[in-house]
This record gives C-alpha cells, structure tokens and sequence, in this order.
C-alpha cells in the first residue's frame, strides 16, 4: 500500500512537538509567525489545510523539513527528481531506485482545453502524462491538476518562468495572493496565460515579470472568472522537444513555485 502524504493528525502533532522544542506557549504567536491568523484553530477545527505556503514559512522558520512536518519521518537522502513524460497509455520508464507510487500523473493538455474544464478533464484531450514526484507537490489532495506546456515564444514571464516550460495548474487554489502566479484566461495568448493577478473593484490587473511586458486591465463583466488556477510547479527542458526525461541533473530544471 501507498503512504499516506499527508495526514493532519500527525502534522499538528508536528507543530505541537516544534512549539515544545522552541518554547513557543502561545499559539497566537505562533499563527503570527507563520502569518496565518487562527492558523492552529482553523487546521484543527478542519475550516482549512495548511498550505504550502504556510509550510515553507515554518520550514525556513524552525529549520524542519516538509517531510517531518507531515510525515513525523525525515526523509532520508532526498532528491527531486526530474519529471517522466509518457504517451497517453504507455508505462512510465520510472528510474528502479524510486517506487511508481510516489508518482502522480498529471494529464498535459493545450492551454484552451485547461482553461474549459475546472474539472476531470476528458481522456480525448490528453496528449501525454507529465509523472511528477509527489512532494514536490506539497500536502495538496491532486484534484484535477492539469499540466500545460508553454510556447517557445512565451516570454512574458521570464525570468521566473522560461519560454517552453510545463507548468502544472491547480485549479482549486484561486485565491490572489501577492507572491502567486495564476493561469488566466486570456485570448491574445491561446486561451491560457500565466500571470501574477492584481485587482481592483472593476478590473483584473494581469502582470508580467519580464519588464518588457506592460500589466493588462481588464473588465471583471468582461471576463467574471478570469483565473484558471493558481501555478504550483513549473518545469524546463534542456532538450529539444522531449518524450522522456531521465533523472535529475540529466537535462532539465524546476522551479519551486508552490
């Protein structure tokens, strides 16, 4: 059987152990550290999940790794590897050292049908399976993430996001926050962009991290639901056009947006 990778129980036993440790007595102050108002109360109450955010803020914090936080175990030698990528219906040539179960395969389809479907997206769209190892997906449950492979042109977010890159969409997590990048739809670049999203009461404020870009207003009755899902991984080859990406250092890199 599979590990579980994230069991709640377990991750506020964590915490409890980590404010022992640091002599913290008040939860206050540790919801003020984390930047997390109620953050103890709303993980035990079930009213939210920790996020990732919220656990790379006690990560660098309390130096303890992701892996202790929810699992209670560290994990031994750790090293991220670099995404599988298989034709639909084909076995993934997973590397003999790891198991098949700590992969999670992410559907990769065209900007457009990303953007269409907040939910299952249907098989007949499904070009390939980008297999990701699963913490580098953080504590999130896999509901209905999509990867999306960006065009050699897609500059705008460079040089946080190269042109050509995967990035992984969680269609879930919706909420602006000031350090997110989103997918957004956006016609003038295929149906599927990836921003950072500001607003204000009339508009959505798209913006670019390449200077270059100027920010883009657009009317919210124009588009009322204009972000697809908040980017949580993204991912950049080396090589050109690639149906297989071995381990890690081979031949491509990641950045860690979650």
């Amino acid at each position: 059987m599979a590990k579980k990778m994230f069991s709640l129980e377990i991750f506020l036993q964590q915490v409890q152990k980590l404010m022992e440790e640091k002599g913290i007595k008040d939860q206050k102050n540790f919801n003020e550290m984390v930047g997390v108002q109620r953050a103890i109360t709303r993980w035990k109450s079930g009213e939210s999940r920790p996020s990732v955010d919220s656990l790379m803020m006690i990560k660098e914090l309390f130096g303890k790794s992701i892996d202790w936080l929810l699992t209670g175990e560290e994990a031994p030698g750790f090293q991220p590897m670099q995404p599988i990528i298989t034709l639909v219906g084909a076995e993934p040539e997973i590397p003999a050292e790891v198991r098949s179960e700590n992969y999670y395969a992410v559907p990769l389809v065209e900007g457009p049908i990303a953007a269409g479907y907040a939910g299952l997206i249907p098989g007949d769209y499904v070009s390939d399976l980008v297999w990701v190892y699963k913490p580098e997906l953080g504590a999130r449950q896999y509901h209905n993430l999509r990867a999306v492979r960006l065009g050699k042109d897609a500059d705008s977010m460079e040089p946080t996001i190269h042109p050509g890159s995967i990035v992984i969409i969680d269609p879930t997590e919706t909420q602006i926050t000031p350090k997110a990048i989103f997918a957004v739809r956006l016609d003038r670049e295929g149906g599927c962009a990836i921003k950072r999203v500001q607003q204000t009461d009339e508009h959505w404020v798209l913006v670019s991290d390449n200077p270059e870009y100027d920010p883009i207003a657009i009317e919210k009755t124009r588009i009322p639901n204009i972000i697809i899902g908040r980017v949580i991984w993204s991912w950049t080859s080396w090589v050109r056009e690639p149906l297989y990406e071995g381990p890690a250092g081979s031949n491509g890199k990641k950045n860690g947006l979650a």
